[in-house]
C-alpha cells in the first residue's frame, strides 16, 4: 500500500493503521488540512514515532486552482493538535511525490493507492503517465459524499480543497472506491477508545490517544458528538478488510462552477443510468468492527 496524506489527526491514525495491516511501501504528502511543511514533518513524526522504516515524499504545495486552504480549525495549527513532538532526526527523501507514486507503481506490482488528502498528487500523477491505473491493484480514496458535505453543505473537504483535481481522476482513474462521510461517519471512536491505546503504552499508542482525545474534544465542540470519525483510517480498512464495507458503482462527477455545490461528488443514483459507472460508492459499513481494528492496529506491538 502506498499512502497519499495530508497528516491531519486522522491522517495520522491512518498510517499507523495502514502499517499493521498491510505492507506500507511509501507515504507522499500533500497540501491540506495545513500546509505542506506541516504535513510532510508530521508524516515524518509519525514514522519516527512508530518506528516505521518507509520513504516519504512531499507533494504538491497548492491546489490546481484554487489558493491553499486548510482545516486548521479542526485540526490545529500544526495539524496534529496540540501533541508536543520529538525532534525530527530524519528528512523527507524527495520532492517529487508524483514520481515516487509512478517509480513505485513500476517496480512493486499490484500496489494499492490510497489517497487520504486533497488529490492534487494524484492528479498530476494520472497526467504524466495515463497508464498508472494499469499497473495499480486498486485507488481508494477519502473523500466526497453521496449526500451532503462537510466544509459545505455540499463538498466534503478533500474534494473542495482540490476540485479541479478530483475530477481528474474521477475522470482517468477509471476505477475508482469512494470511502466518503457516508461511511466515515458511522464510524466514530470516543473516549473508550482513548484508555484502550493508552493502556498500551506505547509510543505509537500514547500518540494515537493524544490525537484521538483532541479530534474527540474537537468534534465536540464543533458539532456536538461525543465521538470522533477517523476517516482516512476507514479508507485504508476498506482495502485490508473490504467484507465490513458495502456498496455499488455509480457515475461520480465533480461539480466545478456551482456557486453552492462546487466541490460536490455528484454521484447518479438513477438505476436507468448504465454507462460510465467509474466509481465504487461505499454507503454502509460494520462499524463496530471498523472501530476494533483500528485499536487493534494501534495497540499492537507488532505490524502484520
Amino acid at each position: 500500500m502506498l499512502v497519499d496524506c495530508d497528516p491531519g489527526l486522522d491522517d495520522a491514525i491512518a498510517l499507523l493503521t495502514a502499517a499493521h495491516f498491510a505492507e506500507l511501501v511509501g507515504i507522499t504528502t500533500v497540501d491540506g488540512n495545513v500546509r505542506i511543511e506541516h504535513t510532510t514533518r508530521n508524516a515524518l513524526a509519525v514514522a519516527q514515532i512508530a518506528d516505521l522504516n518507509v520513504e516519504i515524499h512531499q507533494g504538491a504545495s497548492r491546489p490546481h486552482v484554487n489558493k491553499p486552504r486548510n482545516a486548521r480549525h479542526v485540526h490545529g495549527a500544526t495539524g496534529l493538535g496540540n501533541v508536543e513532538l520529538p525532534e525530527i532526526t530524519r528528512s523527507f527523501n524527495s520532492d517529487d511525490a508524483v514520481g515516487f507514486i509512478l517509480e513505485t507503481s513500476n517496480r512493486i506490482k499490484d500496489v494499492h493507492l490510497v489517497a487520504v488528502g486533497p488529490l492534487t498528487n494524484i492528479a498530476e500523477a494520472l497526467q504524466r503517465d495515463a497508464t498508472l491505473p494499469d499497473r495499480l491493484s486498486g485507488l481508494t480514496i477519502m473523500g466526497g459524499a453521496v449526500v451532503g458535505g462537510n466544509v459545505t453543505a455540499a463538498a466534503e473537504f478533500n474534494i473542495w480543497a482540490d476540485p479541479e483535481a478530483a475530477d481528474i481522476v474521477f475522470r482517468l482513474g477509471r476505477d475508482v472506491t469512494m470511502v466518503g462521510l457516508d461511511v466515515t461517519q458511522q464510524v466514530l471512536l470516543g473516549t473508550d477508545q482513548v484508555t484502550q491505546m493508552r493502556q498500551a503504552n506505547t509510543p505509537k499508542a500514547t500518540l494515537a490517544a493524544d490525537l484521538l482525545e483532541y479530534a474527540i474534544n474537537r468534534s465536540h465542540e464543533l458539532r456536538g458528538w461525543t465521538g470522533a470519525p477517523i476517516h482516512d483510517a476507514c479508507a485504508v480498512l476498506t482495502v485490508t478488510h473490504p467484507h465490513l464495507f458495502n456498496g455499488d458503482r455509480r457515475p461520480v462527477n465533480i461539480e466545478l462552477t456551482g456557486t453552492h455545490t462546487r466541490g460536490m461528488t455528484v454521484v447518479d443514483n438513477r438505476p436507468s443510468i448504465a454507462e460510465n459507472h467509474n466509481t465504487l460508492v461505499l454507503r454502509t459499513v460494520n462499524a463496530n468492527a471498523v472501530i476494533k481494528l483500528i485499536v487493534e492496529a494501534i495497540t499492537a506491538t507488532q505490524t502484520h
